[in-house]
């Protein structure tokens, strides 16, 4: 697994970039938001990477100017991480999506 990056992401964002309109972009933004969010309150316990993975697709859907309403938790999960790179894309989207007067910012 090393090296090969985060197939999943790269899939989602080829699948955005080859979007013919911006219909077809948000109703492919619509069906991811329902995975994440599915798998974020699924019963099962996610690993380190699903969750920096997730969190990965969050950041890029905020990035293209879309609200995301969830995650925050995620992401700051990810902060208490022993791997590096999980703790990487934790700090990443917390000081991307979350302003400095806002509470997660005490956490």
């Amino acid at each position: 697994m090393k090296g090969e990056g985060m197939r999943g992401l790269a899939v989602f964002i080829a699948d955005i970039r080859n979007c013919k309109s911006k219909e077809q972009e948000r109703k492919r933004i619509n069906k991811e938001l329902a995975n994440i969010r599915s798998k974020f309150k699924g019963d099962k316990q996610l690993d380190g990477y699903q969750k920096k993975k997730y969190v990965c697709k969050l950041l890029f859907i905020f990035l293209l100017g879309n609200d995301i309403d969830f995650g925050y938790m995620e992401a700051v999960n990810l902060l208490s991480s022993n791997k590096y790179t999980e703790k990487q894309i934790g700090y990443l989207f917390i000081s991307v999506l979350v302003s400095a007067h806002s509470d997660l910012m005490k956490l």
